[in-house]
């Protein structure tokens, strides 16, 4: 059978399947198949199709060297590709090396410029490269670098490389939740709330943020308020399996609030962890663990792809809490040296302290 027929009828295939994982799977022999014929341009448009699917995992790990492949390609025949088709992208993928522990700042800090470099020679503005840098401070806890990089892209025009408006506003509404100024953070995410501005993740993951930060605060009537408004809109997440870090802030919430719910979560969603970048990993295992803080054993039934998984479903608690509490102190000693800073141990530390007061 000709081989392009072979990539058609995956494709096929794939828009029938719902799963992330599956399709993946199809994507991946259809790469195989433009690969070994030598078909520049079906890897190239299967590549970039790829890393749009695993965007709906909480896992990148197969679309930064997609990616890389598809900077090659395009860089070897200039005249047959476009660079603006993977620009993008590349916003994903500096969210991706941000969340790899092995991947070192330098190496972002190259990746971070090299974008830069790509978007003015598009003729592009600077508001997307300062908007990766806003992600950064937040990751690194700075939010004077987040505010200064903020206004710095409010500075710049607005093109087709910048975020939605739903985004953006979420970032912004993220610094003040972040710095405690919750009535400003309230106004000014009026647009989200009332989902005036919407895209594929907000405002779910605006209300998340929401219900982790009001937490943190200890207002659990204003937390439970936005856990409502996030609950009815993770229904419609169901096959979007990146969005567990948010998932975990939800169980966060419900450790303290509600525990027997909060075990409902952590067994509906707990896999959904599985294989996850180091970050997510890392959030993860820190917000679960107020939750695994008890003794006792505990039915649960729990997807068997779980490198804890029981045929019997029954788990010792606090064998489940070392278990996630060496994972996120590995990540977090990780994190930090990479980042020569303390900011994700304290992350760590500070778990313990939430609803105590």
């Amino acid at each position: 059978m000709d081989y392009n027929l072979q990539i058609q009828k995956l494709l096929v295939k794939m828009d029938a399947v719902a799963s992330p994982q599956d399709k993946l799977t199809l994507l991946k022999q259809a790469i195989t198949l433009a690969d070994t014929h030598n078909d520049v341009e079906w890897g190239f448009d299967l590549r970039l199709e790829l890393i749009d699917v695993e965007s709906d995992t909480p896992c990148r790990s197969d679309s930064l060297p997609a990616f890389t492949w598809i900077v090659e390609a395009y860089e070897q025949n200039p005249d047959l590709f476009k660079e603006r088709d993977f620009v993008w992208k590349y916003k994903w993928m500096i969210s991706y090396v941000r969340r790899n522990a092995s991947i070192s700042m330098e190496q972002i800090d190259a990746i971070v410029e090299d974008f830069k470099m790509r978007l003015q020679r598009n003729g592009y503005s600077l508001r997307a490269y300062y908007y990766s840098k806003v992600h950064m401070a937040y990751f690194l806890g700075n939010l004077e670098d987040a505010r200064i990089n903020l206004e710095l892209a409010d500075k710049e025009l607005r093109d087709n490389m910048s975020n939605c408006a739903a985004c953006e506003l979420d970032d912004k509404v993220e610094l003040q939740l972040r710095s405690g100024n919750f009535d400003s953070a309230m106004t000014m995410g009026q647009d989200l709330f009332t989902k005036k501005l919407t895209c594929g993740h907000m405002p779910f993951t605006t209300y998340c943020t929401c219900v982790e930060c009001f937490t943190k605060a200890n207002d659990f009537e204003k937390a439970h308020e936005f856990f409502l408004k996030a609950e009815e809109d993770l229904l419609a997440t169901e096959n979007d399996t990146s969005q567990i870090l948010n998932v975990s802030k939800l169980i966060l919430f419900l450790s303290i609030y509600n525990r027997e719910k909060a075990w409902e979560y952590f067994e509906e969603y707990c896999d959904w962890s599985y294989g996850a970048d180091d970050y997510y990993t890392f959030i993860f295992a820190k917000n679960i663990l107020p939750l695994l803080n008890e003794d006792g054993n505990r039915t649960l039934k729990i997807n068997a792809v779980m490198p804890w998984y029981k045929s019997d479903n029954n788990y010792d608690i606090k064998e489940l809490y070392n278990y996630y509490y060496n994972i996120a102190n590995d990540l977090a000693r990780r994190f930090d040296a990479r980042n020569n800073s303390v900011y994700v141990t304290h992350q760590l530390e500070n778990i313990f302290a939430i609803g105590k007061n």
